[in-house]
């Protein structure tokens, strides 16, 4: 073959190479474009995490703008057998009954969901006998986080006394559904108030 044949060949190879340097190139810019993508898009949605979470735990602690007194400490007893604490002639302190009627201790049937803690009653806009109003029959979730065993409780009561060390006092039925004993921790939110009183399924 002659040298010029052979100089005209290489010539025509050159740029092949050169357009396949280019498609090399333009590949690996699409690529760490992709993993630029993919990145943002994970930090994106750590970041949409973090802050969602403490979000939610807020959420579940307020129901339309009104904090609950507590969300975990002990839990006592109200009613039953157990309850040294009340007399069964006792009147509840939130108007539970129907049309807002305050019913008596003996009226409580131990076997429901039920439960007591110290409410704020001074709510903002209400008077004081309006958030008695308000917080009757709210429901709530209660956690025994040592388990996971949860039910769905209404406030009827105010208590228990502070110097029993207690958070909140429920009913002989949600201790045993918890079983949980007195004294022990649980875990406390607002529930859907549409929700059924009783166990929680998991």
């Amino acid at each position: 073959m002659s040298k010029t044949k052979m100089t005209n060949e290489e010539t025509k190879k050159k740029p092949a190479k050169k357009q396949s340097t280019k498609e090399t190139d333009t590949t690996q810019l699409e690529v760490a474009s992709e993993v630029d993508t993919e990145t943002k898009a994970e930090a994106s949605s750590a970041t949409e995490q973090s802050t969602t979470a403490p979000v939610a735990e807020e959420a579940a602690s307020q129901l339309e703008g009104v904090a609950l007194p507590a969300t975990s400490g002990k839990a006592g007893v109200l009613g039953g057998s157990k309850d040294r604490g009340v007399k069964p002639e006792d009147k509840l302190a939130l108007p539970a009954g129907r049309h807002f009627t305050y019913e008596r201790v003996h009226s409580l049937n131990p076997k429901t969901f039920y439960c007591a803690m110290r409410w704020e009653y001074r709510i903002q806009g209400k008077s004081p006998e309006e958030g008695k109003r308000w917080w009757a029959n709210k429901k709530l979730l209660v956690t025994n986080p040592a388990n996971g065993n949860q039910v769905i409780v209404r406030a009827v009561d105010f208590g228990p006394h502070e110097n029993t060390g207690l958070t909140i006092s429920l009913s002989p039925a949600a201790l045993e559904a918890l079983a949980l004993e007195i004294g022990g921790e649980v875990k406390i939110e607002f529930a859907d108030q549409k929700g059924t009183l009783g166990v929680v399924n998991p």
